[in-house]
């Protein structure tokens, strides 16, 4: 009996689900290990003599490599990023559970999705039928399913106070979240409307008098363009205070900044990073937390891996501007160049080339180094790595326009070797997709 229950201790110590804590260090480990592996198959002392230079294109060999060299390159670069993501995971999360624990009243005041009942801390939807919030998972869930039906309060269901007429009813009975979308309706021009920013601060005002922590959200947005940073704060404090998450985001980039609060660039940065954490939709605080990894600000150390995830989720909601699409380009073009440094062009399945010279060409920037790797694919086919002979014409993959070959037959090989998946046109299919680009 007892040898049996040691065993049985034995298997669940087996079965233990890994921490996460225990994965990154394993996954540093394995990393290390990797790299000395590479060392010894490259006979090199130091990788960092290999590596030389980031930024210095012209120190790299020509490929092919040898296979097993290669392998071991796919492997670090998986491991590396995998591990730098979950450090960034756990730093969030970390400060998500200190502010919760600071603030355990924002859990009581946040709403739950009365559907799945996990709490709301996204700006969720508003179903115009009742005014009751969901999550968007469950929005998307209901919208096919419930045949025009809420299943909330069994009226028609309808989403952002359709149509226009009953919404005005409800703003009229002073409901604050009518009044709040139709201050929205007003602020944008849309539903008919003619843009009319005093009747749209009008509304935001009355709902945010209720207490509506979104309206409290939009009416901030009205002090700004007065320049009345410090009310802006107040206001985004208050609805931060309920679980607006992106109000917490906005707060954090003026404390970041010291806009209309006193400068504190680590409670900015702990703010922005809660609101990231929790508010999956927030694209400033992505985005400002993707500048100050690459950039090395707010006490972060630099990380492209951590800056370009960040940026990841804030440039393919079409909301970043031409700077930010050019340091996100930047970092992909970094990233190739890290994990494989023995290559001109990176090996097809793992090539950001074509990503990043999609985002360059997006934010119509004239880059150095974007100039500098345009006119090195156009002189290398990117399966065979021969040079192009001056007498032929080489074929350009026409949807990315960022590899080339020197025949049909390179083009095919390498299309089934990988570039199926760094090619754009996936890219462009799930952009256009969110709607936010008809442009691609």
């Amino acid at each position: 009996m007892e040898t049996q229950q040691l065993e049985d201790a034995g298997n669940k110590d087996e079965e233990r689900e890994e921490t996460v804590g225990e994965k990154i260090d394993r996954l540093g480990k394995e990393v290390e290990d990797l790299r000395e592996q590479v060392k010894e198959m490259l006979g090199l002392e130091e990788l960092e003599s290999l590596l030389v230079s980031l930024l210095n294109i012209s120190t790299i060999t020509t490929p092919p490599v040898p296979e097993p060299l290669l392998k071991l390159r796919h492997a670090i670069k998986e491991k590396d990023m995998e591990r730098e993501v979950l450090l960034e995971e756990q730093r969030a999360s970390k400060a998500v559970e200190e502010y919760l624990q600071e603030n355990p009243s924002i859990l009581e005041k946040v709403d739950d999705c009365p559907i799945c009942l996990d709490p709301i801390f996204d700006v969720s939807p508003t179903l115009g039928c009742c005014g009751k919030e969901v999550c968007h998972s469950c929005l998307a869930s209901i919208a096919t399913k419930v045949n025009n039906t809420c299943p909330l309060c069994r009226g028609k269901f309808m989403v952002a106070g359709e149509p226009l007429s009953y919404l005005r009813d409800k703003a009229a009975e002073g409901k604050a979240w009518a009044q709040c979308l139709l201050g929205t309706c007003y602020d944008i021009g849309v539903k008919g409307l003619a843009v009319d920013e005093e009747k749209a601060e009008s509304l935001f005002r009355s709902a945010a008098d209720q207490g509506d922590p979104h309206a409290q959200y939009c009416l901030a947005s009205c002090e700004l363009e007065r320049n009345n940073d410090s009310e802006a704060c107040r206001l985004y404090e208050a609805a931060a205070s309920q679980g607006h998450m992106s109000a917490l985001g906005r707060l954090g980039s003026h404390y970041f900044l010291g806009d209309g609060v006193e400068k504190d660039e680590m409670k900015g940065l702990r703010l922005l990073t809660i609101s990231a954490k929790l508010q999956s939709t927030d694209v400033i605080a992505h985005s400002n937390l993707g500048k100050c990894f690459a950039y090395g600000e707010g006490g972060l150390e630099r990380s492209f891996v951590r800056s370009a995830h960040y940026l990841k989720i804030a440039v393919e909601r079409n909301e970043l501007d031409s700077e930010e699409m050019e340091l996100y380009a930047s970092l992909l073009l970094m990233q190739s160049k890290y994990y494989y440094p023995d290559y001109e062009i990176p090996p097809s399945g793992h090539n950001t080339l074509p990503e990043a010279l999609f985002w360059y060409r997006r934010a119509d920037v004239e880059a150095i180094r974007f100039a500098e790797y345009e006119s090195k694919i156009k002189k290398l086919c990117a399966c065979c790595y021969k040079p192009f002979s001056t007498d032929k014409k080489a074929k350009c993959c026409v949807e990315c326009r960022a590899v080339y070959y020197c025949s049909r037959e390179c083009q095919v090989a390498d299309w089934k070797a990988g570039h199926k998946k760094d090619c754009v046109k996936s890219l462009k299919k799930r952009l256009r997709a969110t709607g936010e680009f008809d442009d691609v």
